[in-house]
């Protein structure tokens, strides 16, 4: 019994649900089901508006000084003297530090000494040859008058050619005695550290007492200072591949410090690097990008962390919408009329066949009347807050907006309702215009008004007129002056 009353019930309501769909009240034959979807949606709207819009590429950087020298030693000693101090001005020339020489002087004597004792031998090389020469030539006289054996002439040529070779072998010393001795002058010179550029000492590694090193293959070797020109700043950024077709030298840009991220520094792109580079550890590629900073900003600092916005379009008077307004349907959900018109503007364009074929194109709806429609676009240059639209929007059109929801249930023809914000700021449109037309209103009620007056003054004159007429009449009639 409770199972035949169920299914009672469960037919029931069946019955009555499909009443209700076949049930057309209206006259556009409607059913009552079908209510819900004839509701109006609620949306926000806005106009477009003609103003610039700049495109921005941005990317993350580090400030340095374009001119930057790291001082080194070139030699292994203990600095002896450095009158500097990190943040000092510095002019080029100027004495920074001055290192431990008394080995190399010591090393200078002694080359010296070197150089003196391989002339004296040279000397007495020299004089050894001469007299093994004068032998050479007596032997041969005496060869010639038969006074000399063979095997003494030959001796004697011997000499001759071994105190030609001391002679030889002592000059070769000394050049390069001479060559050590240049050597050793060459470092004592380099105990002797002066700046190469004019700056600042931006920082400072080394200490008076201190002993540093030169650099070799695996060892760098020691950083006394670093000096910067600071007059000449740069930003290094690193630009994502994404971005970096859009890059090009010569553009604008402005660089925001950390530590004032509301006054941006003016720059210009430099160079782009040609190569990227991938993060370690990560699959992210950037391209560095050397900017150089067209101000003298006090603020600006080497080492210092920036953020840059790179320009890389341009429109000076273009017509934006909101970037929330631009929406994307599927080819599916559109008018076969919007999608022949995005398939003829495709087909003019070099693009491959899936970018021809793609299956989302991008509209916006605008409220026509209590109904909204949808424009095919052809956006262009795009900001955070608007999109330039080249085609498809009007000054006086209505853009939808808003809110999410809602823009994803729009459809062509579908109803749509102001929403209580935009109904408030077109009431109060209203009431700013209705001063407008209040005082026209005055103005005209004042001209009727003159004009009555303008009347009945006519009319009074004809009245006057008339009767002074009648009166001149009467008068002749009897005879009287008139």
């Amino acid at each position: 019994m409770k199972a035949f009353l169920t299914l009672l019930v469960l037919g029931a309501l069946a019955g009555g649900i499909f009443m209700l769909g076949g049930f057309r009240p209206g006259k556009d034959e409607k059913s009552l089901l079908h209510v819900a979807e004839d509701m109006p949606l609620t949306v926000r709207v806005a106009k477009p508006e003609r103003r610039g819009i700049v495109k921005n590429v941005q990317a993350p950087g580090d400030v340095e000084a374009v001119l930057e020298v790291e001082i080194s030693s070139e030699i292994v000693a203990k600095i002896e003297e450095m009158p500097i101090e990190e943040g000092d001005v510095v002019e080029k020339g100027q004495l920074l530090c001055r290192l431990n020489d008394d080995n190399l002087r010591a090393g200078v004597q002694s080359g010296e000494a070197r150089v003196a004792q391989l002339n004296a031998a040279i000397m007495q090389a020299q004089a050894d040859l001469d007299k093994a020469e004068r032998d050479c030539k007596r032997q041969a006289r005496l060869s010639e008058a038969e006074a000399t054996t063979d095997k003494e002439r030959f001796e004697y040529l011997t000499i001759f050619k071994k105190a030609t070779a001391v002679l030889e072998m002592r000059e070769q010393e000394l050049v390069e005695a001479q060559a050590g001795l240049q050597r050793v002058k060459e470092d004592l010179k380099r105990t002797v550290i002066e700046s190469p550029i004019a700056g600042v000492i931006s920082k400072l590694n080394a200490k008076q007492g201190e002993v540093v090193v030169t650099g070799t293959m695996n060892n760098p070797g020691t950083v006394i200072m670093t000096i910067s020109d600071l007059s000449q700043m740069q930003v290094r950024c690193r630009v994502d591949e994404v971005d970096i077709p859009q890059v090009k030298a010569g553009q604008r840009a402005r660089v925001y410090l950390q530590s004032d991220q509301q006054v941006p520094v003016p720059a210009r792109v430099v160079r782009v690097a040609s190569k990227g580079t991938k993060t370690l550890g990560r699959d992210v590629v950037f391209f560095e990008t050397l900017l150089e900073v067209l101000s003298n900003d006090p603020r600006i600092k080497p080492a210092m962390t920036a953020n840059v916005d790179i320009e890389v379009a341009k429109c000076d008077n273009a017509l934006v919408v909101p970037v929330e307004a631009i929406v994307h349907r599927m080819r599916k959900d559109l008018d076969e009329k919007i999608v022949k018109a995005f398939e003829a503007k495709q087909s003019q364009l070099d693009l491959s066949d899936r970018a021809r074929h793609a299956q989302y194109i991008k509209v916006v709806y605008v409220m026509d009347g209590e109904v909204a429609r949808v424009r095919l676009i052809e956006p262009g240059i795009a900001d955070t807050r608007g999109v330039e639209l080249s085609e498809g929007v009007a000054m006086e059109d209505e853009i939808i907006v808003g809110p999410y929801r809602s823009l994803d249930k729009l459809k062509d023809g579908k109803k749509v309702a102001l929403s209580d914000e935009d109904k408030k700021k077109r009431a109060e449109m209203g009431e700013e215009a209705a001063p407008e037309a209040k005082l026209a209103a005055e103005d005209d009620d004042k001209g009727e008004e003159a004009g009555e007056d303008q009347t009945s003054e006519a009319v009074a004159s004809e009245e006057e007129e008339a009767s002074g007429s009648e009166g001149r009449s009467q008068a002749v009639a009897t005879g009287a002056a008139p």
